[in-house]
């Protein structure tokens, strides 16, 4: 490609486009199927889309020889399909849960759109081919569509109108503070997992070692004691001191410069998996009703603002953390 046309094609780029796979049934009974970003819609009166297809590609004499075709607009959790759709494997549906549409075209499930078309109009379009189609049968599902813009995958975030006074912004936290937020979802998340450590004669410093150390067994009591203090937890002697005399820690001089280091028991292993599975399942159940998308945007956004360089949680270099039933060494 000449210096020219990877200009243009990066300006094109700018524009972001929802991302199509087109499907028909050949002439000679063969499922057909690429990925396509050059969808338009056309008319509403009659229905009508387009899409663009290159005169080079294997598959342009099914296409033009077809009498139907489908286009699905990709959810955004259907990148898999569209890279699927986009390779040259052979056949593209093995293993996929297809239907059967007009004119026996194959049917991809559960996308953001899918629109079963007849064929009217086929276009010279330069070193393409537009065809025009008439919409006998569409089906919408409320998932978001999957986006491509400047060479990659995208997900749509929806702007929201907020309007706050500004007392509000100046005086008080308002219900639309990021910290007013997050802190809810924080407390809603630990609230079982907090109730259960507390059945069990947990301080929340106990807590904070047995986590700490769960992430990587082997600190010294100082770094356990700062790393504490830096998280907002009063970790002193007395609280390490007690942890051992319960049975959930234990000591090893096994460190190279001879520092005695702490790790969990066996016994304090299997007690912080099952407060980590509390946690868990809260997570689950707080997330259930956000689409995977969104899950994926928002997990992105807080790992770009998390900074565990700051305070070194979890530490690093990361210990091997000894697994669940393993025995510890006395």
């Amino acid at each position: 490609m000449t210096d020219d046309k990877k200009i243009l094609r990066n300006a094109l780029g700018s524009f972001a486009t929802g991302v199509t796979i087109v499907t028909t049934r050949a002439p000679s009974g063969v499922d057909i199927g690429r990925t396509a970003n050059s969808f338009s819609s056309v008319s509403l009166d009659p229905p009508m889309i387009l899409w663009s297809l290159s005169k080079t590609s294997s598959s342009f004499a099914d296409y033009r020889d077809a009498e139907h075709f489908a286009v699905h607009i990709l959810g955004a959790d259907q990148d898999d399909l569209s890279g699927l759709f986009a390779g040259k494997k052979a056949d593209k549906f093995e293993g996929l849960d297809i239907e059967r549409g007009v004119g026996d075209v194959p049917l991809l499930k559960r996308c953001a759109a899918r629109f079963e078309c007849r064929t009217v109009y086929q276009y010279e379009g330069g070193d393409h081919i537009i065809f025009v189609g008439e919409i006998v049968e569409f089906t919408h599902w409320p998932t978001p569509p999957l986006v491509f813009h400047g060479g990659r995958y995208g997900l749509v975030v929806q702007h929201e109108d907020e309007e706050r006074t500004t007392a509000e912004r100046e005086e008080s936290l308002s219900p639309n503070d990021f910290i007013y937020l997050i802190s809810r979802v924080f407390y809603r998340i630990r609230e079982e997992a907090v109730a259960e450590r507390r059945r069990r004669g947990w301080s929340g410093a106990d807590y904070a070692v047995l986590q700490l150390l769960g992430h990587g067994d082997g600190l010294s009591i100082d770094e356990i004691k700062r790393i504490g203090r830096a998280r907002g937890d009063e970790v002193g002697d007395a609280t390490i001191e007690g942890l051992i005399e319960r049975g959930l820690l234990r000591r090893a001089s096994d460190d190279p410069n001879g520092s005695v280091l702490i790790y969990l028991t066996a016994e304090g292993r299997r007690e912080i998996v099952e407060i980590v599975a509390i946690l868990k399942a809260s997570e689950a159940q707080c997330l259930a009703d956000i689409p995977d998308n969104e899950i994926r945007i928002l997990k992105r956004l807080l790992r770009g603002m998390a900074s565990a360089e700051d305070i070194k949680w979890p530490p690093s270099p990361n210990p091997r953390p000894m697994a669940l039933g393993e025995q510890a060494t006395q």
